[in-house]
């Protein structure tokens, strides 16, 4: 348990290093303000969520963060004093990526959290970085959904799309920044392990999809099949609207496939889109088995 005894000292330069680094943030941080002054907002937005500090809480989230490289790390808070296997990898993984680790007592950790659940791990990180769309083909199950105002559903359908083997969810571009730390623990770090990509408008989806001969799958009742007598191919994108507006009359007139999803019983109202999302992702993982 070397690495452990290492965990109870700090090094020498962490409170240097975390010293330049808060330096340097504040220093963006007053220059992203000035620009949105003037309205330079483009530059402002993307400086700012840069350079913000989020707090993240728990092992899992720690884990999925640290084990990416989708955001920046400012800073790891561990608990004095407190030993475990997740603490010592955790501690490991930001030691390889030079991030400082600062050790605060139980109540002092607990007074910087959000929430009592934080099993005594903290980390201050910046807001994720957003990637568009690649110019090569990605294979298999895709994913675009629109319309999720939710912070708890959009990290339920991160959860659910990862397990389900998706190799990538494509977003509407959106500030989610401020809500990613409930986004993440809601995701059980599938936030950060499932490849996103953002866009700006629903175009560049179709022309990205056009380009790539990948055929577009809609969760849509127009003229559509049942998900249970469908065959989904080897490579394909899944389109789902979400609970308040669904899928656009842009979007559906580019879909190959309409689908619906049957129920068990008459049933007025349909289902959330994180659940919907489950029951189509799960249905593609059964097909793959064969």
């Amino acid at each position: 348990m070397a690495i452990m005894t290492a965990m109870d000292k700090e090094p020498p330069y962490t409170n240097i290093l975390f010293f330049i680094s808060s330096v340097i943030r504040k220093c963006n941080l007053i220059t992203a303000y000035i620009l949105k002054f003037y309205h330079i907002d483009l530059i402002s937005e993307r400086l700012y969520n840069k350079t913000m500090e989020l707090l993240f809480e728990g092992k899992i989230s720690a884990k999925a963060i640290l084990e990416n490289q989708k955001r920046d790390v400012f800073q790891v808070i561990m608990e004095q004093g407190k030993r475990n296997k997740d603490f010592g990898y955790i501690y490991s993984l930001a030691q390889q990526k030079n991030i400082p680790v600062s050790y605060q007592s139980r109540d002092e950790i607990q007074a910087m959290a959000h929430s009592s659940t934080h099993g005594g791990l903290l980390i201050k990180a910046g807001a994720q970085y957003h990637k568009a769309l690649p110019d090569h083909k990605m294979p298999g199950f895709l994913c675009h959904i629109d319309g999720i105002e939710d912070p708890y559903n959009l990290g339920s359908i991160c959860r659910s799309l990862y397990a389900a083997g998706c190799n990538g969810l494509i977003l509407m571009e959106r500030d989610w920044s401020k809500a990613e730390p409930v986004i993440l623990k809601a995701s059980a770090g599938a936030f950060e392990h499932l490849p996103l990509y953002w866009i700006q408008k629903e175009m560049d989806l179709t022309k990205y999809l056009k380009q790539q001969k990948i055929p577009l799958v809609m969760a849509h009742r127009k003229d559509a099949v049942s998900l249970y007598d469908y065959t989904f191919p080897a490579d394909f994108c899944l389109a789902l609207g979400g609970a308040l507006r669904g899928i656009s009359a842009q979007l559906a007139k580019h879909s190959t496939q309409n689908i619906f999803l049957e129920y068990g019983r008459e049933c007025r109202y349909a289902l959330d889109t994180a659940s919907t999302v489950s029951a189509f992702g799960f249905e593609i993982v059964r097909q793959r088995r064969k």
